[in-house]
């Protein structure tokens, strides 16, 4: 079974890699219909309703960044559906395509530590698994 390095999964938010990034996830899911009957012979059964997904991704913070805590602060409050990919960067590498609204981002340093920041997004609409191709 082949395997991937964590470190090779990037994060483009508006086609800008984020760096610095220490962290990252991508979660699809489902939501789920309670399809319970008097006829369910007492156990809860369900139907899967609408697909949905979240993103986050954190990392030491760099004021100087492209791409950083400060822009995706002000698309938070702007409320702006950006483009995403998550996923690999290597040609022939996959990686899902989709458009996301920022739904949190905080930023800490604790004492003897490097700051750093988290972004939180909420999927929205459909989502795509593409395959890199070669420059």
């Amino acid at each position: 079974m082949a395997k991937l390095d964590g470190r090779l999964i990037a994060l483009q938010i508006e086609g800008v890699t984020l760096i610095g990034r220490t962290t990252s996830s991508l979660n699809f899911s489902a939501d789920m219909l309670d399809a319970t009957t008097a006829d369910s012979n007492g156990y809860k059964e369900y139907e899967s309703g609408e697909n949905g997904g979240t993103a986050s991704v954190g990392g030491l913070y760099d004021p100087d960044a492209a791409e950083g805590f400060s822009e995706a602060l002000g698309y938070l409050m702007a409320g702006t559906k950006l483009n995403i990919k998550w996923g690999e960067t290597a040609t022939g590498g996959t990686y899902w395509d989709c458009d996301a609204i920022i739904s949190s981002v905080s930023i800490n340093g604790d004492k003897n530590t490097l700051m750093a920041y988290t972004i939180d997004l909420q999927l929205t609409g459909d989502w795509k698994e593409q395959v890199v191709s070669g420059s």
